[in-house]
């Protein structure tokens, strides 16, 4: 006896074409809201309750959605005349789906950021900005802010984190991140080897305009290092007071080509941990 072939299930001919016609209709739809997205009234919205701005050199589509901007400067409108903040050749700009359907507007924005890239989704409710980011790769050494600072420092730092962003005034926002160091060093005076640190990791977190540092650590360099304290954001950055506790140890190394310098320590690093305290560009050890 033949075997009896199993039914298999069809959609009517009529509805075959309403399903087609639907998903046409909503890739339309999705286009067209992608496309017409304010990229320009949403980025200039977000800014300037933070007296900031962003300028570029052009734009264009990015597909699937989205825009591409190039040549692109983060600038201060704090003072009398504009300080750039980041730059970035390459920044590319989307509209979080989710957020057009449900009306509530939100970008995702992925940067070339010195030497690394950074990506975050930036989204505003009830007068707050927040963001969750990913960087990866930053070279240190490439670090516009770092250098205004006067830090000589070299490596990639890579890490994910979170922010709220309430207002200009630095106390009134909060952020979290987790740092992952790599090949990262540090020159402690002009024309001195720099002193490698190697991996470094740990937590950073702001809040209340104090910057906390979390069981910090650094492993595989010239010295192994612990590091937890605090840096009390003033106006004027440089004079930010710093408040740390670090416990050093050389390595072998650490001991061939520094030995020198540590003899110059307050204290020999078996003895404990030092204290860093003063202002951020100058603090003292002891």
């Amino acid at each position: 006896m033949a075997e009896t072939p199993t039914p298999r299930w069809r959609l009517p001919r009529g509805k075959w074409l309403f399903a087609v016609y639907g998903a046409f209709g909503l890739a339309v739809f999705v286009a067209f809201m992608a496309a017409s997205f304010p990229y320009n009234d949403a980025i200039s919205s977000l800014l300037a309750q933070y007296q900031m701005k962003l300028v570029y050199q052009s734009q264009r589509m990015s597909p699937p959605i989205g825009a591409r901007l190039e040549d692109v400067r983060l600038l201060s409108t704090v003072g009398s005349s504009p300080q750039l903040l980041l730059h970035s050749s390459d920044v590319t700009l989307a509209p979080a789906l989710g957020s057009l359907l449900v009306g509530r507007p939100a970008i995702k924005l992925s940067a070339d950021l010195y030497g690394g890239t950074f990506n975050a989704t930036v989204y505003q409710h009830a007068g707050a900005t927040d963001l969750s980011f990913v960087v990866s790769g930053l070279s240190l050494s490439e670090s516009a802010p770092l250098r205004q600072l006067g830090a000589k420092l070299s490596g990639n730092v890579s890490g994910v984190g979170s922010a709220q962003l309430n207002s200009p005034s630095l106390p009134d926002n909060r952020a979290h991140m987790t740092l992952d160091g790599r090949n990262v060093a540090v020159e402690i005076a002009e024309g001195a080897p720099p002193i490698r640190l190697g991996t470094v990791s740990g937590t950073l977190s702001l809040e209340n305009g104090t910057l906390t540092l979390h069981e910090v650590e650094a492993r595989g360099g010239d010295l192994e290092v612990n590091a937890e304290g605090t840096i009390h954001f003033e106006p004027e950055v440089a004079q930010s007071d710093v408040e740390m506790r670090l416990s050093m140890v050389p390595t072998p190394s650490g001991r061939e080509h520094f030995g020198l310098f540590l003899k110059l320590l307050p204290h020999p690093p078996e003895e404990g941990p030092y204290e860093l305290t003063g202002p951020l560009m100058s603090p003292s050890l002891s």
